[in-house]
């Protein structure tokens, strides 16, 4: 009888094998030679799952957005209503501060990268992008709704401010050597949410 393969189980175990070499030397690391050693396989039979980097980077963010998605539902999780300290942690898993959000930083930032050059990545950063825009939107409109937008202010123009400012202390924190501390990135986005509070 011919080998009955588990699919589902390999691309699990190379997907852990994916995150050991990001988290360990960082996603430059991760490619399909690096990715095959530390899961035990062969180059060739890696490339059956991801024949290029493109690929893997494209798994790579799915796994990052379902991640994000997973720790922005925990916050929420058991809360009778929306509080500002929920809206702050929500709008904090997009920032790399601790070792797994660099990581998932450091993916984003090769997505972009190999936009320029593959039409395939290039529509996943759209799609990405536009997640995250709505994730963004969904703040504010709870602020709205909780009291905490300032009279005046207009929901897609404070939501392109929000996800400007995000993308911004993305690159602060993960400039070499940091332009701003995990703390400091915290207050930055706690005085933006105390400021939207007032009017405009």
């Amino acid at each position: 009888m011919p080998k009955v393969v588990d699919h589902a189980a390999r691309r699990a175990e190379l997907t852990e094998a994916l995150w050991r070499v990001a988290l360990r030397d960082g996603f430059d690391a991760v490619t399909v030679r690096s990715v095959a050693q530390e899961a035990g396989w062969s180059p060739g039979a890696l490339r059956h799952y991801f024949p290029d980097k493109a690929e893997m980077v494209l798994f790579a963010m799915d796994l990052v957005a379902q991640e994000s998605a997973t720790r922005i539902q925990t916050v929420y999780a058991g809360l009778e209503k929306v509080t500002p300290e929920a809206i702050q942690e929500h709008l904090e898993q997009f920032l790399p501060l601790d070792g797994p959000r660099r990581v998932e930083s450091e993916v984003w930032f090769a997505l972009v990268a190999l936009a320029h050059t593959d039409d395939r990545v290039a529509a996943r950063r759209t799609q990405i992008d536009d997640m995250i825009r709505g994730s963004v939107q969904s703040v504010v409109l709870a602020l709205g709704e909780i009291g905490r937008l300032g009279k005046g202010r207009e929901e897609a123009v404070e939501t392109m401010r929000l996800h400007a400012l995000l993308d911004g202390l993305v690159i602060q924190l993960m400039a070499e050597p940091p332009r701003l501390s995990p703390q400091e990135a915290r207050a930055v986005v706690g005085r933006h949410l105390t400021d939207l509070a007032a009017v405009s």
